[in-house]
């Protein structure tokens, strides 16, 4: 599925777990069908103590194990995740932080319940909230790192449109008036170019890029470029 097929797709949705579906047959065409979807810190609705997901299609027995073992609060994907601000490799943990024996023991027995390639995606919300996607494959043998950046835009737009349906209060999706500039500044950022490049592109300085940056961002209640950018196409502010 085509990424903009897959944001009308989503925002065309009737429920939370018609997105899911959809974002699972996305997934799945990239080799990852194992999807866990979790609040990984405080949140005005889901418990990210307790709960160790939302919506998820990992295995049942490995839930219950995880659960069962309190790997809630041992396991370094949920303690490193809000760190973070992009998709990462859950091998590339090892290599950047000194896990300690239980959380090398929790990746490994994962591994061996058949949740290979791990990636996790965090998603960083306007109200505080650290939300978080743990994908990988049931068979293995896939590489992730040329897909990193896709799934990055394809969970945002997915965390974007499951919370609009699943809590409207919450997340409410008012009207937002982009300027001429802002929006010129914003389609630029959607087909990936830096600040300095839309600057050359616009005949500004790189410094009127951030500024114009910071208030679109706000307005959006983002906190990244992609995040932006997810929100904006969601809205129908910015086409592909």
């Amino acid at each position: 599925m085509r990424t903009d097929d897959f944001i009308d797709a989503t925002n065309a949705a009737a429920t939370p777990e018609e997105v899911f579906e959809l974002y699972e047959r996305a997934l799945a065409s990239l080799g990852y069908d194992r999807i866990l979807y979790a609040a990984l810190a405080e949140h005005p609705i889901w418990d990210h103590v307790n709960s160790p997901c939302v919506i998820r299609s990992y295995p049942d027995d490995w839930v219950t194990y995880y659960t069962e073992n309190g790997y809630i609060i041992k396991d370094p994907v949920r303690k490193y995740g809000p760190s973070k601000r992009t998709a990462f490799r859950w091998d590339d943990l090892a290599r950047t932080n000194r896990l300690t024996p239980i959380e090398t023991k929790v990746l490994r027995e994962a591994e061996e319940a058949g949740l290979h390639n791990g990636v996790a995606v965090p998603l960083h919300g306007p109200y505080g909230e650290v939300m978080g996607v743990g994908l990988a494959s049931s068979v293995g043998g896939v590489d992730p790192e040329p897909y990193m950046g896709l799934f990055q835009v394809l969970t945002y737009q997915f965390h974007t449109a499951f919370s609009a349906l699943a809590l409207p209060e919450i997340f409410p999706n008012g009207e937002v008036t982009l300027t001429p500039r802002e929006h010129e500044i914003l389609k630029w950022c959607a087909q990936g170019k830096s600040n300095w490049a839309i600057g050359e592109i616009l005949n500004i300085s790189e410094h009127g890029v951030h500024f114009h940056m910071r208030n679109i961002l706000r307005k959006l209640n983002a906190d990244s470029r992609v995040a932006a950018v997810v929100k904006a196409l969601h809205q129908r502010l910015i086409t592909f």
